[in-house]
């Protein structure tokens, strides 16, 4: 079983974040992915093993908006590795494309303005 969290400070530099994500080590958080947010911030997804002691409350420094740290159970079908979410267009024909946690989607964004563009295979 996991704890789930995405960390996206506000002002952090690259500089910073990697000092936050080295804290953040210390504690028992492995970094899963780090990608930019649609506003060219960083976020980054963390994950740890949880036993019976940890609980899900917010830790300090997440935000209830960008990370409270959520218990997942454990089910027949396993947790993705990256949580659903808008990510960089790994194909490079837009900005953005959403991932659904177990593939690309046609969802595409560019400028702010939402497409749908089937994803190269």
């Amino acid at each position: 079983m996991f704890e789930y969290a995405a960390f996206n400070p506000f002002n952090a530099s690259p500089e910073g974040l990697a000092a936050e994500l080295t804290r953040k080590s210390a504690e028992g958080w492995e970094v899963v992915s780090i990608t930019t947010t649609t506003d060219g911030r960083f976020c980054a997804f963390l994950r740890r093993p949880v036993n019976a002691a940890t609980t899900s409350a917010n830790e300090p420094g997440y935000g209830a908006a960008v990370g409270a740290a959520v218990t997942v159970t454990a089910t027949t079908t396993p947790s993705p590795a990256v949580p659903a979410a808008w990510y960089k267009d790994p194909s490079g024909r837009y900005e953005m494309r959403y991932w659904n946690g177990t593939t690309w989607t046609e969802h595409v964004s560019r400028g702010g303005q939402q497409f749908t563009d089937p994803p190269v295979a």
